[in-house]
């Protein structure tokens, strides 16, 4: 029974996680770290591993919808992988309930921010914001499989810059850092939803795959039966979100994330304020 629900927590969380253009791991790290005995180094590593493998499923699934902005994808990337490496090491120095009292803070901040975001307008983004930097502007024009259009412009420069710390975070608490990215590129730098989801995994799959590795090099991986169940259900789940995206409104999709984020963020310091 328990490999079973392995199994259907790894599809459950790689459909939602690449629905909303995050991996899955900000869902399954918490939901392991309250119910298995696992340390929050070999959660960590674990989560981040299954992550990698469902965001390059779910990557594949994009790339064959032509939403991936592949230029901006790579720039994240590579800004990401230093801190994704460095977040390897950092994990295993913080104490078991100070670490749940931290993932819970962070998926609290999520849910408020994701409370008080204005919505997001499902139409092409056509207005041209005011930049800090207008050097660094960057305009993209993406043609679908289906035949839609988006033009956008965003700060190239800015929104690369922020994926060094997401790299950090993303290997630290094992979360991928695309359920912070995704809502960031499209409040703050006028990525369209569908758009930004598929970026945000694009990404993820490589710097993911960076962290992961680090990690497996500690000795933070339980491959068995957490990772390769869990890693199975994710890639099932993958492929399952990146087609259920086109059936799903880009603003249900942010709504999706409030409830279970704020849920797991409480449950997470209530345990590690409990010690």
């Amino acid at each position: 029974m328990e490999l079973l629900l392995l199994a259907l927590l790894g599809i459950g969380t790689g459909a939602y996680g690449v629905l909303v253009g995050a991996g899955g791991g900000f869902i399954l790290g918490p939901i392991l770290l309250l119910f298995l005995d696992l340390e929050p180094e070999v959660v960590a590593g674990t989560v981040l591993a299954s992550v990698a493998i469902n965001s390059i499923s779910g990557a594949s699934a994009y790339r064959a919808m032509k939403l991936v902005d592949y230029r901006s994808g790579l720039l994240f990337a590579a800004a990401a992988v230093p801190g994704s490496v460095m977040g390897a090491f950092g994990v295993g120095a913080v104490a078991p309930s100070t670490f749940r009292i931290l993932f819970g803070i962070l998926l609290l901040v999520l849910a408020v921010q994701l409370a008080f975001r204005p919505n997001i307008p499902e139409s092409n983004r056509t207005d041209k914001p005011t930049h800090m930097i207008a050097a660094t502007v960057r305009s993209r024009h993406i043609v679908t499989e289906d035949g839609e259009e988006y033009r956008y412009e965003f700060n190239e420069m800015l929104a690369t810059s922020f994926n060094v710390i997401l790299g950090f975070i993303s290997s630290f608490f094992g979360t991928g850092g695309g359920f912070l990215r995704t809502p960031i590129l499209i409040s703050a730098f006028g990525f369209p939803v569908r758009v930004a989801a598929a970026t945000s995994i694009f990404a993820l799959s490589i710097y993911a795959t960076a962290g992961a590795a680090t990690h497996a090099a500690l000795g933070h991986v339980e491959w068995w039966p957490t990772f390769a169940l869990t890693g199975a259900g994710l890639v099932l789940g993958g492929q399952i979100g990146a087609r259920l995206a086109d059936r799903v409104s880009g603003p249900w999709i942010l709504r999706l994330l409030l409830v279970v984020v704020l849920f797991l963020g409480i449950r997470l310091v209530w345990q590690g304020a409990l010690g």
